[in-house]
């Protein structure tokens, strides 16, 4: 039994390890086909057709990305988290030799073309194929195959956002439907995590994904705001979710060839805005870093937060490799610095920084739409390194959750793995 134990910890281990190397060179093949695609615009602006190579570069980018979704690995399409969420439930199956190709080339294609995806999803499809890779190529029976999955998608977690905690705490909530509970299926996830961060640290560094100063801790005066806040927030991850499912309902309806031409007028719209304002496209974390440097004036954040709104469901029903993390924690600090300056105005006695709003904001997004607020919690604690900040986001997360149960609205990934089993009897 020990022995079984040493097995299976080092597997384990060793997914860890290959889940934190993908998800880096997932990154730094992305940075550097973004350094390259920079140089060219740059080239091109002195001959005056930078926005025209943009455009039609984008385009080309995103449809390659569509296509060998479509033809090679239809399972490869949007975050994936579904996908591995159906896989665990034993309704969906796993093609690791397709996907794991696909997601990365794809993933590239579509996030370097700044489409309004995150690199989330794609890393934790790919670990979790990893993890099934394993399993089947190592004598490891189902039960812990599925484990390994699991463990695989959380290290893909790790690894895209430097959090190794938020990772295990999204298998505890996220998965828990699916995830088979024991102390040593428990130990094989939080070991992934471990291995995958550190691989990721030796690679990427240490530095956390959305580099912020350290506050203090806000007063509990303020406590009540942020409650508030968190009813705001929630109401806004419910109309994300309904207006996802919405405009995906929409274009599932789509012939071919209208389809072709959505996702290349998708691509061209990104491409275009890339040269004119690259921060109203891409994942977000630009954005993010920009305005919590500078804040910027509440009408300029309200049009971007309604712009990036529309554009986010206007990319993911693409069918492109790209996840909706990275998105919504845009979205969240956007909504968060909007809702500051009311807060502002009302009680600015209170000495809350927009900052403050921000970082709840992204958590509280988070936990509506996925329903998880646990995980939102720990994920921005640790992208951030704002420790100080646990008691006002635990305050949002848990208002906002609180929104989107008593609206009965599911999760998002529970709809989308509805709509990919009905799309799949329908083919």
């Amino acid at each position: 039994m020990r022995d079984k134990l040493l097995i299976i910890y080092g597997v384990s281990m060793l997914l860890g390890v290959l889940t934190g190397l993908i998800g880096s060179c997932f990154q730094l093949v992305i940075g550097q086909v973004n350094h390259g695609i920079s140089a060219l615009l740059h080239v091109a602006a002195a001959h005056h057709v930078a926005a025209l190579i943009s455009t039609l570069l984008s385009s080309l980018m995103v449809l390659l990305a569509w296509l060998s979704v479509r033809y090679l690995a239809p399972e490869a399409a949007g975050s994936g988290v579904q996908e591995i969420e159906g896989v665990l439930l034993h309704k969906r199956e796993l093609y690791w030799r397709r996907l794991l190709p696909v997601k990365f080339i794809g993933g590239v294609l579509s996030l370097s073309a700044k489409m309004v995806a995150g690199r989330e999803g794609p890393t934790i499809q790919m670990g979790a194929n990893l993890g099934g890779m394993l399993g089947e190529m190592l004598p490891i029976k189902r039960r812990r195959r599925d484990t390994l999955i699991a463990a695989g998608a959380a290290a893909g977690l790790a690894t895209a956002f430097n959090a190794p905690l938020a990772g295990v705490l999204f298998v505890v909530e996220e998965m828990r439907s699916e995830f088979n509970f024991s102390f040593t299926n428990f130990k094989m996830v939080a070991i992934c995590c471990v291995m995958a961060t550190i691989t990721t640290y030796v690679i990427l560094g240490s530095a956390p994904a959305i580099p912020l100063a350290v506050f203090d801790e806000p007063g509990l005066e303020s406590l009540w705001f942020f409650c508030l806040f968190g009813l705001v927030v929630g109401a806004a991850g419910l109309l994300f979710n309904k207006a996802l499912m919405f405009w995906l309902r929409i274009t599932d309806r789509f012939t071919l060839r209208e389809r072709v031409t959505y996702v290349l007028a998708v691509g061209a719209l990104v491409g275009m805005l890339a040269w004119y304002n690259p921060f109203l496209v891409g994942g977000g974390y630009e954005i993010i870093e920009k305005f919590l440097a500078l804040p910027p004036g509440l009408t300029e954040l309200m049009g971007v937060l309604v712009f990036r709104f529309v554009v986010t469901m206007l990319c993911y029903a693409t069918g492109v490799p790209g996840g909706i993390f990275a998105p919504m924690l845009a979205l969240g600090t956007l909504l968060g610095m909007v809702c500051f300056y009311f807060v502002d105005s009302v009680a600015p006695w209170l000495g809350i920084q927009p900052t403050m709003f921000a970082v709840a904001g992204m958590g509280a997004l988070f936990s509506a739409a996925i329903r998880s607020p646990l995980t939102g919690i720990v994920l921005v604690v640790e992208m951030t390194r704002n420790y100080n900040l646990i008691l006002p986001l635990m305050v949002s997360c848990l208002s906002a959750t609180m929104i989107t149960q008593m609206a009965k609205n599911q999760p998002i990934y529970t709809q989308l793995l509805r709509r990919t089993l009905i799309l799949a009897r329908k083919s």
